[in-house]
């Protein structure tokens, strides 16, 4: 799949945007705060439904301005789709498919996929598990719809268990209440975590070798740190939940699920975020994306969009020729402040607001 065409309105920086791209390689080239990396968030906002650099959607939209919108044209081997953004001060987000209403998120997942590496996500490797969990369900959702699905039901459940643990209800009566939701939390939870150890395994054997190849021979491995070892996962899970009650009550939320799990990643059999580099991080992190393209490409059977913001810098020829020759057959989005003679593509110029080839 590819992006044929991108059209803004007051979007970030931008007041009006109407520009094609190239299925191949297209590099936007300027100075720092120009405006790069806010193209490559609007085409992630195609894929995701929102931003990858902000929760609050209402910062994407242009200052002293109402509303923003966003829309791309994609060519899949199916054949032609559109999808649409409309991002509003006063109402809630609009999203549409060829048209078409998607009322939830599932309903946008897998219609244009795009995957994303920013500088902002060595953050993912370095810093706490909730953003080692959001990456992996973010990349999964995007694959599986019926997986953000379950997602929903098991936090919807978790929100409502917590609420009853922090109440001042007597522990007999509210054992009878919590019970129902552990029911909800094993059930969805069960398969969230089935999901999440088949795509990691997935991603650790991809991963391991683009990962040898950007790093001279450096060995990585994951490994998903879950509440459940093995066996019945769904009633383990809700025996676990059953038998801890009184600290749950005590702590005032619930400590056993998905919600509370990790991937532990390692450089050589040591711990990345305790001792590695930023420069070992960052190439983990790349690897690890460059696996989801591998994945997306043999679920779809064509392969996704990505998205490089500011990577080339960090990479010496050698690396960046392995790159290359890996994205060979990806449309791919690369932003620089410095020109890339050395890189064949479209090179857009980006300045101002303005977007020039």
């Amino acid at each position: 799949m590819y992006l044929e065409n991108l059209v803004l309105k007051n979007y970030r920086n931008y007041e009006t945007l109407n520009v094609r791209f190239q299925n191949g390689i297209n590099i936007l080239q300027g100075k720092n705060a120009a405006g790069k990396t806010n193209v490559l968030e609007a085409i992630g906002f195609l894929s995701y439904g929102k931003s990858f650099r902000t929760q609050k959607d209402t910062e994407c939209i242009k200052d002293g301005c109402e509303a923003a919108y966003i829309k791309g044209g994609i060519m899949r081997t199916q054949g032609q789709l559109s999808v649409e953004a409309l991002l509003s001060r006063q109402d809630k987000k609009s999203l549409k498919v060829s048209g078409q209403p998607a009322r939830k998120m599932g309903e946008l997942f897998g219609n244009f996929i795009a995957v994303v590496f920013s500088p902002e996500d060595i953050k993912v490797l370095k810093e706490s598990p909730a953003l080692r969990r959001r990456f992996i369900d973010m990349e999964i959702s995007k694959l599986r719809p019926i997986y953000f699905y379950d997602l929903q039901e098991y936090y919807k459940a978790l929100a409502q268990k917590n609420a009853l643990l922090r109440s001042r209800m007597k522990q007999e009566q509210l054992g009878k209440l919590v019970s129902v939701y552990n029911e909800q939390l094993a059930q969805h939870g069960e398969k969230i975590i089935l999901q999440r150890r088949s795509f990691l395994q997935r991603i650790e054997e991809l991963s391991r070798a683009i990962h040898r190849d950007l790093s001279a021979g450096e060995t990585l491995s994951l490994r998903y740190k879950s509440s459940v070892k093995s066996g019945d996962i769904r009633q383990t899970l809700y025996d676990k939940m059953e038998k801890s009650l009184a600290s749950e009550i005590e702590q005032g939320f619930c400590l056993y699920g998905p919600h509370r799990e990790d991937i532990a990643v390692s450089l050589d059999n040591s711990e990345i975020k305790a001792y590695s580099s930023q420069g070992q991080i960052r190439t983990a992190m790349l690897s690890l994306k460059l696996a989801t393209l591998d994945v997306a490409s043999a679920d779809f059977g064509e392969s996704p969009v990505l998205l490089l913001d500011d990577v080339f810098s960090e990479l010496d020829e050698a690396r960046q020729a392995a790159l290359l020759s890996r994205i060979k057959d990806t449309q791919c989005f690369i932003t620089t402040a410095v020109p890339m003679g050395s890189v064949a593509g479209a090179v857009y110029t980006v300045e101002n607001g303005m977007l020039k080839s």
